[in-house]
């Protein structure tokens, strides 16, 4: 089912489109939210997609664990350390009593 005029002049008035204005549209028009969002995007308009979460929660990173053990130890080579389980590493820097310095 194409979009009629009054539909694609819904669209337009309600620049930037959300998500969650794709959603509301999609209920209205009767169609589905991603035919709301090709549409905006083909009609050439803004679309504001919804915030994507992080498939990893943020904290600190294999690297600095590394870091705060080899800081620790002192100047032990320890190449390759970085590829052991993040748990592994943290268990590490927490036996070792290391601080770990979270880098921005």
């Amino acid at each position: 089912m194409a979009y009629t005029p009054e539909q694609t002049a819904v669209l337009e008035a309600a620049v930037p489109v959300t998500y969650a204005d794709a959603v509301a549209f999609a209920t209205d028009f009767g169609k589905t939210p991603r035919s709301v969002i090709s549409k905006v995007k083909q009609l050439g308009l803004a679309y504001v997609p919804k915030p994507v979460a992080p498939k990893r929660p943020q904290g600190v990173t294999k690297a600095e664990l590394v870091a705060a053990i080899v800081t620790t130890l002192g100047t032990v080579d320890l190449v390759g350390l970085e590829k052991a389980p993040a748990r592994a590493l943290s268990n590490l820097a927490k036996a070792l009593g290391a601080e770990v310095v979270v880098t921005v």
